[in-house]
C-alpha cells in the first residue's frame, strides 16, 4: 500500500532507492518556489521589509546549484523544524499573530533519514528530502553519515514504534522528543529491555550511533507496527486529544493532517503530511456530495479511523450517534453565527460547526478515504 501512496504522492520519494545525483535544474524549480514572500508578512510585529525578502532569497544560494547534483546522506538527531526558506525565524500574517508561521512547514522526528541536497549561503541550513516533505532545516540537527549507516534508519529490520503522543529518551546529555508513529531503531533484546540505537551529532557534524536501553515494560512503545485496525487508529489519535493545535507541528503537538499521518503510521502507513496531499494519494474513496443528510448516510458506512478531507482540514471519523457522525480532529478555528470562535486544541465535534463560508463542516467535506 505504501508503494501505491509513492506512486499518487509527488511529495512522497521512495528513500530506500533514492537516486544518487539529480538534475540541478529540477532543484533549483523546487527552491525557488519564493511564492510565500508575495504576501505581507510579520517579523516580531514589525512588517517585513522587500530588502529582508531579498536577503532570505539570496540565501537560498540558487548560484551554487551544479547542472547534477550529488546526493549527500544524513539523519535528524532532534525533532526538527522543516522550512519553507532557510530561516528559523517565524514570519507571521498578521502582526499579532505567533501561532501559523508562514514558513513553517512540518517537523521531523529523531532518526529520520534526510537526503541532503543543497546548503544555505550562510552554511547554516541544508536543503533536504525527507520520506513526504522538502525543505530547508537547521544544519546542527542532523548528522553526515554514508549511505549504508543511513539505510539502516531508511528501513529498520527491527524497530520501537512510539504509541503514547510522545516519548521521550537521554541521548548525549540531551532530552530528545520522539512524536508518535517515530521509529526507534533496535539493536538487541534483553529478557525486560530493548537496546535501541539514537542518533547523536559529533562536533564534526557527523553521525554517532549511541545506544541506550528502553525497557520492554514502557507503555508508549511497541515492538513493531501495531495491528491495522480501527480501534488502534482511534487509539493513536485520542492520544493527542486536548492537545494544543501545532501548526506544521510547532508546540511539540499535531495540526489537522500530522495527528491523521501520526495515527496511521503506528500501524505502518505513511501518508503525505498536508491534508490536500492526503485527499489526492492512494486508498478507497468515496465522494461526498448531495443533502445533509446523504453526506451523513455514506459516512456512518465507513470504517472508524476514516479520513474526512475538505479545502485546508480533515478530520478522523470515529463512529456516530442517532445518525450524527462524530470526528477526532484539530482544529485552529471555526465560526459562530459570523463570528469567529478560536479552539486551538484537539477536540471531539459532530459536523455541525460552520466554515468561514457560513455552511457547516458536513456540507463542505469533499472525500471520505479508508487507507486500504
Amino acid at each position: 500500500f505504501n508503494a501505491k501512496v509513492r506512486a499518487a504522492s509527488r511529495s512522497m520519494p521512495d528513500l530506500a532507492n533514492y537516486p544518487a545525483t539529480m538534475s540541478g535544474d529540477a532543484l533549483k524549480t523546487r527552491i525557488m518556489d519564493y511564492s510565500i514572500l508575495d504576501d505581507d508578512l510579520y517579523l516580531h510585529g514589525n512588517k517585513v521589509s522587500e530588502n529582508y525578502k531579498n536577503i532570505l532569497r539570496k540565501q537560498s544560494n540558487i548560484s551554487a546549484i551544479p547542472k547534477s547534483v550529488g546526493v549527500q546522506y544524513a539523519v535528524t538527531v532532534r525533532r526538527t523544524a522543516v522550512r519553507a526558506l532557510p530561516t528559523g525565524e517565524g514570519l507571521y500574517y498578521y502582526a499579532g499573530d505567533r501561532d501559523f508561521d508562514a514558513l513553517q512547514e512540518t517537523m521531523l522526528d529523531p532518526g529520520e533519514p534526510v537526503a541532503v541536497l543543497h546548503t544555505s549561503a550562510n552554511g547554516y541550513f541544508y536543503y533536504v528530502q525527507a520520506v513526504n516533505y522538502s525543505g530547508w532545516v537547521s544544519k546542527y540537527n542532523v548528522a553526515m553519515t554514508d549511505k549504508n549507516s543511513w539505510s539502516t534508519f531508511v528501513k529498520p529490520q527491527k524497530f520501537l514504534v512510539v504509541t503514547d503522543a510522545e516519548y521521550n529518551l537521554k541521548t548525549d546529555g540531551e532530552q530528545v522528543l520522539y512524536q508518535q508513529g517515530a521509529r526507534l531503531p533496535v539493536d538487541s533484546m534483553q529478557s525486560d529491555t530493548y537496546t535501541v540505537i539514537a542518533p547523536v551529532r559529533t562536533k564534526a557534524g557527523q553521525l554517532q550511533k549511541q545506544k541506550l536501553l528502553v525497557p520492554k515494560a514502557a507503555s508508549a512503545v511497541h515492538y513493531g507496527y501495531l495491528p491495522y485496525t480501527s480501534n488502534n487508529l482511534l487509539n493513536s489519535a485520542f492520544k493527542f486529544y486536548g492537545k494544543p493545535y501545532g501548526w506544521g507541528g510547532l508546540k511539540n503537538s499535531v495540526d489537522c493532517s500530522s495527528m491523521v499521518f501520526n495515527a496511521y503510521r503506528t500501524v505502518g502507513i505513511v501518508l503525505p503530511r498536508n491534508a490536500d496531499q492526503q485527499e489526492l494519494t492512494a486508498g478507497t474513496k468515496k465522494k461526498l456530495s448531495g443533502s445533509s443528510q446523504e453526506r451523513a448516510a455514506i459516512i456512518s458506512k465507513l470504517m472508524p479511523g476514516a479520513a474526512l478531507y475538505m479545502d485546508g482540514h480533515c478530520l478522523m471519523y470515529i463512529g456516530n450517534i442517532n445518525q450524527t457522525p462524530y470526528t477526532i480532529h484539530a482544529l485552529g478555528s471555526y465560526f459562530s453565527k459570523g463570528s469567529l470562535m478560536r479552539e486551538m486544541k484537539v477536540l471531539v465535534s459532530d459536523l455541525s460547526l460552520q466554515r468561514s463560508s457560513g455552511n457547516t463542516m458536513l456540507n463542505e467535506l469533499q472525500t471520505a478515504i479508508e487507507y486500504k
